[in-house]
Protein backbone atom coordinates (compact mmCIF):
# COMPACT_ATOMS: atom_id res chain seq x y z
CA UNK A 1 0.00 0.00 0.00
CA UNK A 2 1.32 3.44 -0.89
CA UNK A 3 2.46 5.57 2.02
CA UNK A 4 0.57 8.88 1.75
CA UNK A 5 3.64 10.70 3.03
CA UNK A 6 5.16 10.28 -0.42
CA UNK A 7 2.25 11.28 -2.64
CA UNK A 8 2.90 14.21 -4.90
CA UNK A 9 0.70 16.60 -2.91
CA UNK A 10 2.21 15.77 0.44
CA UNK A 11 5.82 15.08 -0.45
CA UNK A 12 6.47 18.74 -1.17
CA UNK A 13 5.56 19.52 2.44
CA UNK A 14 8.04 17.10 3.96
CA UNK A 15 11.46 17.91 5.35
CA UNK A 16 13.01 16.03 2.46
CA UNK A 17 11.78 18.54 -0.09
CA UNK A 18 12.45 21.42 2.28
CA UNK A 19 16.10 20.46 1.90
CA UNK A 20 15.61 20.81 -1.85
CA UNK A 21 13.91 24.19 -1.53
CA UNK A 22 15.44 25.78 -4.60
CA UNK A 23 14.43 28.79 -6.66
CA UNK A 24 13.84 29.26 -10.37
CA UNK A 25 12.48 32.18 -12.35
CA UNK A 26 11.49 31.98 -15.98
CA UNK A 27 14.70 30.79 -17.74
CA UNK A 28 14.87 33.67 -20.21
CA UNK A 29 14.30 36.26 -17.48
CA UNK A 30 16.75 34.59 -15.13
CA UNK A 31 19.51 34.05 -17.65
CA UNK A 32 19.34 37.31 -19.57
CA UNK A 33 20.63 39.51 -16.76
CA UNK A 34 23.52 37.51 -15.34
CA UNK A 35 26.70 35.65 -16.22
CA UNK A 36 25.70 31.99 -16.16
CA UNK A 37 27.97 29.47 -14.39
CA UNK A 38 27.97 27.09 -17.33
CA UNK A 39 29.03 26.96 -20.96
CA UNK A 40 26.98 25.77 -23.89
CA UNK A 41 28.00 22.59 -25.68
CA UNK A 42 26.84 20.22 -28.41
CA UNK A 43 27.09 16.43 -28.42
CA UNK A 44 26.42 13.93 -31.19
CA UNK A 45 24.97 10.43 -30.89
CA UNK A 46 26.35 8.74 -34.01
CA UNK A 47 24.28 5.75 -35.12
CA UNK A 48 25.65 3.37 -37.73
CA UNK A 49 23.83 0.56 -39.46
CA UNK A 50 25.21 -2.82 -38.38
CA UNK A 51 27.00 -4.50 -41.33
CA UNK A 52 24.78 -7.04 -43.06
CA UNK A 53 27.34 -9.81 -42.67
CA UNK A 54 27.37 -9.38 -38.90
CA UNK A 55 23.56 -9.42 -38.68
CA UNK A 56 23.27 -12.49 -40.91
CA UNK A 57 26.02 -14.27 -38.99
CA UNK A 58 24.24 -13.80 -35.66
CA UNK A 59 20.96 -15.03 -37.08
CA UNK A 60 22.59 -18.08 -38.63
CA UNK A 61 24.23 -18.90 -35.30
CA UNK A 62 20.85 -18.67 -33.64
CA UNK A 63 19.14 -20.86 -36.25
CA UNK A 64 21.87 -23.49 -36.16
CA UNK A 65 21.87 -23.46 -32.38
CA UNK A 66 18.13 -23.97 -32.23
CA UNK A 67 18.36 -26.82 -34.75
CA UNK A 68 20.81 -28.75 -32.59
CA UNK A 69 19.01 -27.99 -29.35
CA UNK A 70 21.18 -25.15 -28.03
CA UNK A 71 18.91 -22.50 -26.45
CA UNK A 72 19.37 -18.84 -27.20
CA UNK A 73 21.36 -17.14 -24.48
CA UNK A 74 20.32 -13.88 -22.89
CA UNK A 75 23.24 -12.22 -24.64
CA UNK A 76 22.24 -13.40 -28.10
CA UNK A 77 18.65 -12.29 -27.55
CA UNK A 78 19.32 -8.86 -26.17
CA UNK A 79 22.29 -7.87 -28.32
CA UNK A 80 20.40 -8.52 -31.57
CA UNK A 81 20.36 -4.87 -32.53
CA UNK A 82 20.47 -3.50 -36.05
CA UNK A 83 22.71 -0.54 -35.28
CA UNK A 84 25.69 0.53 -33.22
CA UNK A 85 26.62 3.75 -31.46
CA UNK A 86 29.99 5.47 -31.23
CA UNK A 87 31.26 6.43 -27.79
CA UNK A 88 34.68 7.80 -26.89
CA UNK A 89 36.60 7.63 -23.62
CA UNK A 90 37.72 10.93 -22.21
CA UNK A 91 41.33 11.33 -21.14
CA UNK A 92 42.19 10.70 -17.51
CA UNK A 93 43.73 14.17 -17.47
CA UNK A 94 40.46 15.79 -18.39
CA UNK A 95 39.12 18.25 -15.84
CA UNK A 96 35.56 17.12 -16.55
CA UNK A 97 34.27 13.53 -16.61
CA UNK A 98 37.77 12.05 -16.71
CA UNK A 99 37.86 8.45 -18.03
CA UNK A 100 34.14 8.49 -18.78
CA UNK A 101 32.69 7.13 -22.03
CA UNK A 102 30.69 9.89 -23.71
CA UNK A 103 29.23 10.77 -27.06
CA UNK A 104 31.54 12.96 -29.16
CA UNK A 105 31.12 16.70 -28.77
CA UNK A 106 32.35 19.78 -26.97
CA UNK A 107 32.01 23.48 -26.25
CA UNK A 108 30.24 25.79 -28.68
CA UNK A 109 32.54 28.46 -30.13
CA UNK A 110 31.69 31.99 -31.32
CA UNK A 111 32.81 30.95 -34.83
CA UNK A 112 29.93 28.47 -34.95
CA UNK A 113 27.62 31.50 -35.11
CA UNK A 114 29.53 33.55 -37.70
CA UNK A 115 27.52 34.91 -40.62
CA UNK A 116 30.24 33.57 -42.95
CA UNK A 117 28.42 30.27 -42.76
CA UNK A 118 25.64 31.66 -44.94
CA UNK A 119 28.19 31.80 -47.80
CA UNK A 120 29.13 28.15 -47.30
CA UNK A 121 25.49 27.10 -47.37
CA UNK A 122 24.72 29.25 -50.39
CA UNK A 123 27.56 27.64 -52.34
CA UNK A 124 25.82 24.25 -52.10
CA UNK A 125 22.40 25.66 -52.94
CA UNK A 126 20.93 26.25 -49.48
CA UNK A 127 19.46 29.72 -48.99
CA UNK A 128 19.07 31.39 -45.61
CA UNK A 129 15.28 31.21 -45.83
CA UNK A 130 15.41 27.50 -46.68
CA UNK A 131 17.63 26.70 -43.69
CA UNK A 132 15.50 28.69 -41.27
CA UNK A 133 12.34 26.99 -42.53
CA UNK A 134 13.87 23.51 -42.34
CA UNK A 135 15.69 23.75 -39.00
CA UNK A 136 14.45 26.70 -36.96
CA UNK A 137 10.66 26.66 -37.20
CA UNK A 138 10.13 23.94 -34.61
CA UNK A 139 6.59 23.71 -33.21
CA UNK A 140 7.52 22.05 -29.93
CA UNK A 141 9.22 23.51 -26.83
CA UNK A 142 12.47 25.44 -27.26
CA UNK A 143 14.99 25.44 -24.41
CA UNK A 144 16.75 28.64 -23.22
CA UNK A 145 19.97 27.81 -25.08
CA UNK A 146 18.03 27.97 -28.34
CA UNK A 147 15.87 31.01 -27.57
CA UNK A 148 18.65 33.08 -25.98
CA UNK A 149 22.10 31.49 -26.45
CA UNK A 150 24.42 32.36 -23.59
CA UNK A 151 27.39 32.03 -25.96
CA UNK A 152 26.33 35.22 -27.72
CA UNK A 153 26.12 37.10 -24.44
CA UNK A 154 29.39 35.66 -23.15
CA UNK A 155 31.35 36.85 -26.20
CA UNK A 156 29.41 40.03 -26.85
CA UNK A 157 28.07 38.90 -30.24
CA UNK A 158 25.29 40.72 -32.08
CA UNK A 159 22.47 38.24 -32.49
CA UNK A 160 21.17 39.97 -35.63
CA UNK A 161 24.48 39.22 -37.38
CA UNK A 162 24.76 35.61 -36.21
CA UNK A 163 23.37 32.26 -37.27
CA UNK A 164 20.29 31.02 -35.42
CA UNK A 165 21.18 28.73 -32.54
CA UNK A 166 19.42 25.76 -34.17
CA UNK A 167 22.00 25.88 -36.96
CA UNK A 168 25.03 27.00 -34.95
CA UNK A 169 24.75 24.23 -32.35
CA UNK A 170 24.56 21.63 -35.13
CA UNK A 171 27.72 23.09 -36.66
CA UNK A 172 29.41 22.89 -33.25
CA UNK A 173 28.49 19.21 -32.89
CA UNK A 174 29.87 18.42 -36.36
CA UNK A 175 33.06 20.41 -35.77
CA UNK A 176 33.79 18.87 -32.37
CA UNK A 177 33.07 15.37 -33.66
CA UNK A 178 35.57 15.91 -36.48
CA UNK A 179 38.21 17.22 -34.09
CA UNK A 180 37.80 14.30 -31.68
CA UNK A 181 37.24 11.38 -34.05
CA UNK A 182 38.08 12.43 -37.61
CA UNK A 183 34.48 11.72 -38.67
CA UNK A 184 33.52 14.68 -40.88
CA UNK A 185 29.85 15.18 -41.71
CA UNK A 186 29.66 17.58 -44.64
CA UNK A 187 27.77 17.68 -47.92
CA UNK A 188 28.25 19.32 -51.31
CA UNK A 189 24.50 19.40 -51.99
CA UNK A 190 21.69 21.01 -50.01
CA UNK A 191 19.09 18.56 -48.72
CA UNK A 192 15.33 18.93 -48.75
CA UNK A 193 14.17 15.68 -47.09
CA UNK A 194 15.04 13.85 -43.86
CA UNK A 195 18.14 11.84 -44.61
CA UNK A 196 21.06 9.96 -43.16
CA UNK A 197 24.19 12.03 -42.65
CA UNK A 198 26.92 12.40 -45.25
CA UNK A 199 30.36 11.28 -44.08
CA UNK A 200 33.65 12.07 -45.87
CA UNK A 201 36.03 9.13 -46.33
CA UNK A 202 39.62 9.55 -45.18
CA UNK A 203 40.95 8.74 -48.66
CA UNK A 204 38.92 11.60 -50.11
CA UNK A 205 40.57 13.21 -53.11
CA UNK A 206 39.20 16.70 -52.41
CA UNK A 207 39.73 16.98 -48.64
CA UNK A 208 42.94 16.43 -46.70
CA UNK A 209 41.27 15.48 -43.41
CA UNK A 210 44.50 15.11 -41.47
CA UNK A 211 45.60 18.61 -42.44
CA UNK A 212 42.27 20.22 -41.61
CA UNK A 213 42.04 18.53 -38.21
CA UNK A 214 45.38 20.00 -37.24
CA UNK A 215 44.26 23.40 -38.46
CA UNK A 216 41.00 23.20 -36.53
CA UNK A 217 42.75 22.26 -33.30
CA UNK A 218 44.72 25.49 -33.53
CA UNK A 219 41.63 27.61 -34.21
CA UNK A 220 38.00 26.47 -34.60
CA UNK A 221 37.42 29.49 -36.87
CA UNK A 222 39.09 27.45 -39.61
CA UNK A 223 36.08 25.16 -39.93
CA UNK A 224 34.20 27.67 -42.06
CA UNK A 225 37.34 28.13 -44.15
CA UNK A 226 37.53 24.35 -44.71
CA UNK A 227 33.99 24.39 -46.08
CA UNK A 228 34.38 27.50 -48.23
CA UNK A 229 37.59 26.22 -49.85
CA UNK A 230 36.19 22.72 -50.42
CA UNK A 231 32.72 23.80 -51.64
CA UNK A 232 30.93 21.86 -48.92
CA UNK A 233 28.89 22.77 -45.85
CA UNK A 234 28.17 21.03 -42.54
CA UNK A 235 25.46 18.43 -42.99
CA UNK A 236 23.11 20.11 -40.55
CA UNK A 237 20.18 18.32 -42.20
CA UNK A 238 21.51 14.95 -41.01
CA UNK A 239 21.43 15.93 -37.32
CA UNK A 240 18.19 15.44 -35.42
CA UNK A 241 17.56 17.20 -32.14
CA UNK A 242 17.46 14.67 -29.29
CA UNK A 243 17.54 16.36 -25.84
CA UNK A 244 19.07 19.15 -23.75
CA UNK A 245 20.99 18.32 -20.55
CA UNK A 246 22.26 20.83 -18.00
CA UNK A 247 24.98 19.63 -15.61
CA UNK A 248 23.70 19.38 -12.01
CA UNK A 249 24.91 22.02 -9.58
CA UNK A 250 26.71 19.44 -7.43
CA UNK A 251 28.88 17.89 -10.15
CA UNK A 252 32.42 19.26 -10.18
CA UNK A 253 33.50 22.81 -10.90
CA UNK A 254 32.50 22.85 -14.57
CA UNK A 255 28.98 22.82 -15.88
CA UNK A 256 27.59 22.58 -19.39
CA UNK A 257 24.24 23.11 -21.05
CA UNK A 258 24.51 20.48 -23.77
CA UNK A 259 22.26 19.90 -26.74
CA UNK A 260 22.33 16.25 -27.80
CA UNK A 261 21.80 15.53 -31.49
CA UNK A 262 21.46 12.18 -33.23
CA UNK A 263 22.64 11.29 -36.72
CA UNK A 264 22.36 8.08 -38.71
CA UNK A 265 25.10 6.73 -40.98
CA UNK A 266 24.31 4.06 -43.56
CA UNK A 267 27.80 2.64 -43.11
CA UNK A 268 30.11 2.54 -40.11
CA UNK A 269 33.23 4.67 -40.66
CA UNK A 270 36.24 2.35 -40.77
CA UNK A 271 38.90 4.99 -40.35
CA UNK A 272 38.08 6.82 -37.14
CA UNK A 273 41.23 8.58 -35.92
CA UNK A 274 41.18 9.85 -32.35
CA UNK A 275 42.48 13.15 -31.06
CA UNK A 276 44.56 11.68 -28.23
CA UNK A 277 44.70 14.94 -26.30
CA UNK A 278 40.96 14.83 -25.64
CA UNK A 279 39.83 11.22 -26.03
CA UNK A 280 41.98 8.11 -25.71
CA UNK A 281 39.90 5.28 -27.13
CA UNK A 282 36.61 4.62 -28.90
CA UNK A 283 34.02 1.91 -28.86
CA UNK A 284 31.18 0.91 -31.18
CA UNK A 285 28.37 -0.97 -29.47
CA UNK A 286 24.65 -1.37 -28.96
CA UNK A 287 22.86 0.54 -26.21
CA UNK A 288 22.56 -2.64 -24.18
CA UNK A 289 26.20 -3.67 -24.63
CA UNK A 290 27.36 -0.32 -23.23
CA UNK A 291 25.08 -0.73 -20.22
CA UNK A 292 26.33 -4.30 -19.75
CA UNK A 293 29.94 -3.11 -19.76
CA UNK A 294 29.07 -0.38 -17.28
CA UNK A 295 27.36 -2.84 -14.92
CA UNK A 296 30.52 -4.99 -15.01
CA UNK A 297 32.78 -1.98 -14.30
CA UNK A 298 34.43 -2.27 -17.71
CA UNK A 299 33.54 1.33 -18.54
CA UNK A 300 32.21 4.37 -16.71
CA UNK A 301 29.07 6.19 -17.86
CA UNK A 302 27.61 9.40 -16.47
CA UNK A 303 23.84 9.47 -15.72
CA UNK A 304 22.83 11.34 -18.94
CA UNK A 305 24.55 8.65 -21.04
CA UNK A 306 22.90 5.92 -18.96
CA UNK A 307 19.56 7.62 -19.50
CA UNK A 308 19.91 8.04 -23.27
CA UNK A 309 21.21 4.50 -23.76
CA UNK A 310 18.21 3.23 -21.77
CA UNK A 311 15.93 5.31 -23.96
CA UNK A 312 17.52 3.98 -27.15
CA UNK A 313 16.90 0.37 -26.06
CA UNK A 314 13.31 0.89 -27.20
CA UNK A 315 14.44 0.83 -30.84
CA UNK A 316 16.22 -2.27 -32.09
CA UNK A 317 16.45 -1.60 -35.82
CA UNK A 318 18.31 1.11 -37.70
CA UNK A 319 15.22 1.87 -39.75
CA UNK A 320 13.01 2.33 -36.69
CA UNK A 321 15.53 4.63 -35.02
CA UNK A 322 15.94 6.79 -38.12
CA UNK A 323 12.15 6.93 -38.58
CA UNK A 324 11.61 7.96 -34.97
CA UNK A 325 14.31 10.64 -34.95
CA UNK A 326 13.24 12.17 -38.26
CA UNK A 327 9.52 12.17 -37.44
CA UNK A 328 10.13 13.70 -34.01
CA UNK A 329 12.26 16.56 -35.37
CA UNK A 330 9.43 19.12 -35.13
CA UNK A 331 8.34 18.25 -31.58
CA UNK A 332 11.10 20.13 -29.78
CA UNK A 333 13.03 19.45 -26.59
CA UNK A 334 13.11 20.66 -23.01
CA UNK A 335 16.12 21.38 -20.86
CA UNK A 336 16.52 19.01 -17.93
CA UNK A 337 18.79 19.65 -14.98
CA UNK A 338 19.02 16.50 -12.83
CA UNK A 339 18.97 17.03 -9.08
CA UNK A 340 21.28 14.68 -7.17
CA UNK A 341 20.27 13.30 -3.77
CA UNK A 342 21.96 10.84 -1.45
CA UNK A 343 19.83 8.21 0.28
CA UNK A 344 20.02 6.45 3.63
CA UNK A 345 21.29 3.15 2.20
CA UNK A 346 24.06 1.88 4.52
CA UNK A 347 26.25 0.88 1.57
CA UNK A 348 25.64 4.13 -0.28
CA UNK A 349 22.93 5.17 -2.69
CA UNK A 350 22.11 8.17 -4.85
CA UNK A 351 19.32 9.40 -7.07
CA UNK A 352 19.50 11.64 -10.11
CA UNK A 353 16.00 13.13 -10.17
CA UNK A 354 14.32 14.24 -13.41
CA UNK A 355 11.27 16.44 -14.02
CA UNK A 356 8.04 14.54 -13.44
CA UNK A 357 9.36 12.61 -10.45
CA UNK A 358 7.39 13.33 -7.29
CA UNK A 359 10.66 14.14 -5.55
CA UNK A 360 11.83 16.63 -8.15
CA UNK A 361 11.75 20.14 -6.63
CA UNK A 362 8.95 22.41 -7.75
CA UNK A 363 11.32 25.37 -7.49
CA UNK A 364 14.71 24.75 -9.04
CA UNK A 365 17.98 26.38 -8.07
CA UNK A 366 20.12 26.72 -11.19
CA UNK A 367 23.08 28.11 -9.26
CA UNK A 368 23.38 25.54 -6.46
CA UNK A 369 22.96 27.89 -3.50
CA UNK A 370 21.49 25.07 -1.38
CA UNK A 371 23.84 22.09 -1.27
CA UNK A 372 21.82 20.01 1.20
CA UNK A 373 20.16 17.26 -0.79
CA UNK A 374 20.12 14.23 1.52
CA UNK A 375 17.13 11.92 1.87
CA UNK A 376 16.44 9.96 5.05
CA UNK A 377 14.95 6.98 3.20
CA UNK A 378 16.50 4.11 1.27
CA UNK A 379 16.17 3.36 -2.42
CA UNK A 380 13.90 0.41 -1.70
CA UNK A 381 11.65 2.59 0.46
CA UNK A 382 11.32 5.09 -2.34
CA UNK A 383 10.35 2.45 -4.89
CA UNK A 384 7.41 1.42 -2.71
CA UNK A 385 6.34 4.86 -1.52
CA UNK A 386 6.77 7.27 -4.44
CA UNK A 387 4.09 7.06 -7.10
CA UNK A 388 5.49 9.05 -10.03
CA UNK A 389 9.08 8.02 -10.61
CA UNK A 390 11.54 9.47 -13.08
CA UNK A 391 15.12 9.13 -11.96
CA UNK A 392 18.44 7.37 -12.35
CA UNK A 393 19.21 5.15 -9.38
CA UNK A 394 22.89 4.83 -8.57
CA UNK A 395 24.17 2.17 -6.20
CA UNK A 396 27.74 0.96 -6.31
CA UNK A 397 28.78 0.70 -9.96
CA UNK A 398 25.26 0.11 -11.23
CA UNK A 399 23.06 2.93 -12.52
CA UNK A 400 19.54 2.25 -13.76
CA UNK A 401 16.71 4.44 -14.99
CA UNK A 402 13.25 4.13 -13.48
CA UNK A 403 10.48 5.92 -15.33
CA UNK A 404 6.71 5.46 -15.19
CA UNK A 405 5.67 8.93 -16.31
CA UNK A 406 4.76 10.14 -19.79
CA UNK A 407 7.58 12.17 -21.30
CA UNK A 408 7.15 15.43 -23.21
CA UNK A 409 7.91 16.21 -26.84
CA UNK A 410 6.82 12.81 -28.09
CA UNK A 411 9.96 11.22 -26.69
CA UNK A 412 10.63 7.64 -25.64
CA UNK A 413 10.23 6.39 -22.09
CA UNK A 414 13.54 4.76 -21.10
CA UNK A 415 13.66 1.07 -20.32
CA UNK A 416 14.95 -0.12 -16.98
CA UNK A 417 18.18 -2.06 -17.38
CA UNK A 418 17.91 -5.45 -15.69
CA UNK A 419 20.86 -7.81 -15.55
CA UNK A 420 20.86 -10.76 -16.08
CA UNK A 421 17.18 -10.48 -16.96
CA UNK A 422 16.02 -8.91 -20.24
CA UNK A 423 15.29 -5.19 -20.31
CA UNK A 424 11.64 -4.46 -19.63
CA UNK A 425 9.46 -1.39 -19.55
CA UNK A 426 9.39 0.36 -16.18
CA UNK A 427 6.13 -0.43 -14.42
CA UNK A 428 6.75 0.88 -10.94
Amino acid sequence: MQNSTFTQSNFTKTKELDKLNLKEREPEEFEADMALPWQEASSLIIVSKTPLGEVVGKRLDSIVGAAVGIPNTFESQTHDCGYKLLMVKRSGRSSYMANAFVFPGGIVEPSDFTSQWWKAFEKVGASRDLLITQLCEVKGPRPPMIKAPNTLERFGLDRDNCLPADIAFRIAAIRETFEETGVLLVTAVAKTQPTSASCVKHDSSYLDLSHWRKVLRKDPKNFVQLCLESNVCPDVWGLYEWWDWLTPTSVGHRRYDTMFYLCCLDKQPSDVVLNRSEVITLKWGTPLSFLDDFSCSKIFLAPPQVYELSRLMNLTTYQDLFKFASERRDKGVERWMPVLCTTADPDGGMLSLMPGDDMYPQELDLLGNDSSKDLSVTLNDLKAQVKNQHHVEMKGMLSRVFCNVKLPCGHLQPLTYRNPKPAVQSYL
